[in-house]
């Protein structure tokens, strides 16, 4: 499992896709509203568009700021690591699924654009193709 989430060689189709992404803006979402963020389309709209953002408030805002700045500190940045790393693991297996270039998973790091890109990997046919 820790593979199938970290290693970008392959391809995977849009079922094996969305879980991960769905439980990625789950914890998003999640971590908003424990910070007091109220539902509406504007909140939903900025979960969507900046979820790294969302997710270090939730985490800012939760257990980890009772613990001191040299423990939340690294711990923090390991979540995010491991969390980016599988992210753009997954994007470049689907990518590769659709005859694309890894490389095109770069547009992740663009707001706005990123969540283009992960609804393009998720509404798109796969061509089963290998790709270089």
């Amino acid at each position: 499992m820790i593979a199938y989430l970290l290693s970008p060689s392959g391809q995977i189709g849009r079922r094996a896709y969305i879980a991960p992404l769905a439980a990625f803006f789950a914890l998003a979402l999640v971590s908003a509203f424990s910070t007091g963020t109220t539902l509406s389309g504007v909140s939903v709209g900025h979960v969507l568009d900046n979820p790294w953002t969302v997710i270090g408030r939730g985490l800012d805002a939760s257990v980890l700021s009772g613990l001191p700045a040299p423990v939340a500190i690294p711990l923090v940045i390991a979540l995010f690591s491991v969390a980016a790393r599988a992210l753009f693991a997954l994007t470049i297996k689907r990518l590769h699924d659709l005859g694309r270039s890894g490389w095109w998973s770069a547009l992740l790091l663009a707001p706005g654009i990123s969540v283009l890109l992960m609804l393009f990997c998720v509404v798109a046919p796969g061509r089963r193709t290998a790709v270089a």
